[in-house]
């Protein structure tokens, strides 16, 4: 049984995994990976207001799929998730991803 097929559909999001990028040695950016994960769930995480050092508010969210055996996060992929949808845009990859046996759990957070 699939553990993302007990919700609703209306719960469920593609999203885009961006893997790579950046820039070669001449400085020229580097078209990063783009890989479709369909019906996953992203919620709400925990907001951090910063402290007296720093005004910047930190997000954080977390990705919910089903295991994938031809698919692994890797520890600098970004998960992009598209616009008109909950918790919108880019985010990175907040640790190590958890395997549970019924699925996988990512901790994502706004760069």
């Amino acid at each position: 049984m699939s553990f993302i097929s007990t919700f609703p559909p209306e719960y469920l999001t593609d999203v885009v995994v961006l893997r790579g990028g950046g820039r070669d040695k001449k400085g020229n950016p580097i078209t990063p990976q783009e890989i479709a994960l369909a019906a996953c769930i992203v919620a709400p995480g925990s907001s951090f207001e910063g402290d007296n050092r720093s005004a910047a508010a930190t997000s954080r969210a977390a990705l919910y799929r089903d295991i994938d055996p031809a698919f692994s996060f890797q520890p600098k992929d970004r998960v992009r998730i598209p616009q008109g949808t909950r918790m919108a845009g880019e985010w990175a990859l907040d640790g190590l991803p958890e395997e549970w046996p019924m699925g996988v759990e990512v901790a994502l957070v706004r760069p």
